[in-house]
């Protein structure tokens, strides 16, 4: 071989892997550029109410707020996603939780999660000021923070760590309890 024939192999070996690498770096950041996963409260019911007594003197009311969660993926990755913490607070006193297990949302994908959770009046009437106030008022607002912390890998290579957080305000009718407004915000951390 000539030196000019293997100038030219090397030269092309080189333009090729550039143009590859170059092809692979516009790629990542366009079209495969991780997005914000959305966490967002489509809908809230307010569903039975328990009582448990016992002696001397412990009472328990508790009802139930079912929030549809819906979970969607924008990217062209799975997105795999840890525990989802549900937290509900009633004038910054933390009164119900949920916890959701860990899943993967597939690429493009979505799901509509139920989410019941559980809510303790007995902290609710820790300022029985405040909540004799709402009751007055005929409605009680309450506020819900979702947590969704995950990653996508992308082309098995690049892994981008996301976190998403919803943050609801939440109107209930006195006595209904049904809601009768909501307000919710969603927020992406890469």
């Amino acid at each position: 071989m000539t030196k000019r024939r293997i100038c030219y192999i090397v030269s092309g070996i080189i333009s090729i892997l550039f143009i590859t690498f170059m092809t692979i770096l516009i790629l990542s950041q366009t079209v495969f550029k991780p997005k914000h996963p959305v966490l967002q409260t489509l809908s809230s019911t307010v569903e039975g109410v328990s009582t448990h007594i016992s002696p001397p003197l412990d009472v328990q009311i508790n009802f139930t707020l079912t929030l549809q969660m819906l979970l969607k993926n924008p990217n062209l990755a799975d997105f795999e996603y840890k525990t989802v913490e549900n937290l509900v607070y009633y004038r910054d006193i933390l009164v119900g939780n949920l916890t959701l297990p860990s899943s993967t949302l597939p690429a493009k994908g979505s799901a509509i999660l139920p989410c019941p959770l559980v809510l303790q009046i007995d902290k609710f009437v820790a300022n029985l000021g405040d909540i004799l106030q709402d009751i007055l008022q005929r409605k009680i607002v309450i506020e819900t923070k979702a947590n969704m912390p995950g990653k996508i890998t992308v082309l098995g290579i690049f892994k981008a760590h996301l976190n998403t957080t919803s943050h609801c305000k939440l109107v209930l009718s006195v006595p209904s309890m049904e809601v009768v407004d909501q307000v919710c915000d969603l927020e992406a951390k890469l």
